[in-house]
């Protein structure tokens, strides 16, 4: 906990311009920075994330450090992460009061697709020396980078036990979105095969600066990696038929299957598997939900290594 108050300073426009001119920080596209300058909003974050005196928090975007603040008051510890240096350095000033936060000035992707494996090792060592079981993640994470960063996180080894995100609303739509949805896709089946999705509120852009050109969603992700323990037997065998089957949505399931050149499988086996499932041979895979997903890959595995 902090040694002493800080005074909130609302995050204005002009106050925000302020600062930024006297640090000579301008809001960086390439980081997608739109800043939250509605308190309503701000505060209620905390709030959605249901945080505990005990929890301890991954935040990913630290930006100005103001929803920092109120995470560090609410929770035993915040690891939050930024990419910019100049905001780091700003944020540290503003955070320096803090002991029970932990301000990391790095990238939080290795590559495209790729968690950066010091921050989990990081945390992931704090936990044990501290005996804590689980994290909770919370931020108003960069939109640029909001679809890889969730699902390295829902896969990864951090034991998380919610996360509460403000994204684009568009990602919280592909999040929660059905089968035969133009928004239904690996996203989707990657989201509800590890977590339940709860869209809490709908963002305009005035409640952010620079304002950004889309709508905007607070979003509580509740996180359950037991799940589907022991229906899926090959995870990464998984991963490969769902990408095969929406990086060519338009194709029949079939033709989908068929392009990944599976061994000791024919196009006959493959259709009938498909009609074990009592889905016409036409069908594209874009329609198949959850179940019917990890019966479709556990039989073709069943083939290749029987």
């Amino acid at each position: 906990m902090p040694q002493k108050e800080i005074k909130f300073i609302p995050h204005t426009p002009a106050v925000l311009k302020l600062i930024f001119s006297q640090r000579g920080i301008s809001p960086n596209k390439r980081f997608g920075q739109n800043f939250l300058i509605d308190q309503n909003t701000l505060l209620s974050i905390p709030n959605i994330a249901d945080l505990k005196e005990d929890d301890v928090v991954l935040e990913i975007g630290t930006g100005t450090g103001g929803l920092t603040r109120l995470l560090a008051e609410r929770s035993r510890h915040v690891f939050t992460v930024e990419v910019d240096r100049k905001l780091f350095e700003m944020a540290s000033d503003i955070l320096k009061l803090y002991k029970n936060v932990t301000i990391i000035n790095a990238d939080i992707l290795k590559t495209k697709h790729e968690l950066n494996p010091d921050i989990p090792s990081k945390m992931l060592n704090w936990l044990k020396e501290h005996d804590q079981s689980h994290i909770k993640v919370v931020s108003n994470l960069p939109y640029n980078i909001s679809t890889p960063v969730i699902i390295n996180l829902l896969e990864g080894n951090l034991p998380i036990k919610l996360m509460a995100l403000m994204l684009q609303k568009e990602i919280t739509e592909r999040m929660a979105a059905m089968p035969g949805t133009r928004e239904y896709g690996i996203l989707s089946i990657i989201t509800q095969l590890f977590s339940e999705v709860e869209v809490v509120k709908t963002l305009s852009p005035h409640v952010f600066w620079p304002r950004p050109e889309v709508y905007s969603a607070l979003v509580k992700i509740s996180v359950n990696k037991e799940k589907y323990t022991g229906r899926i037997t090959d995870y990464p065998f998984f991963k490969k038929i769902i990408y095969a089957i929406f990086t060519s949505r338009r194709k029949t399931l079939l033709n989908s299957l068929e392009q990944l050149k599976l061994s000791n499988i024919s196009r006959d086996h493959v259709k009938g598997v498909i009609k074990s499932m009592q889905l016409d041979e036409r069908v594209r895979g874009e329609t198949l939900n959850l179940d019917q997903l990890i019966y479709l890959s556990e039989a073709i595995r069943n083939f290749i290594t029987t």
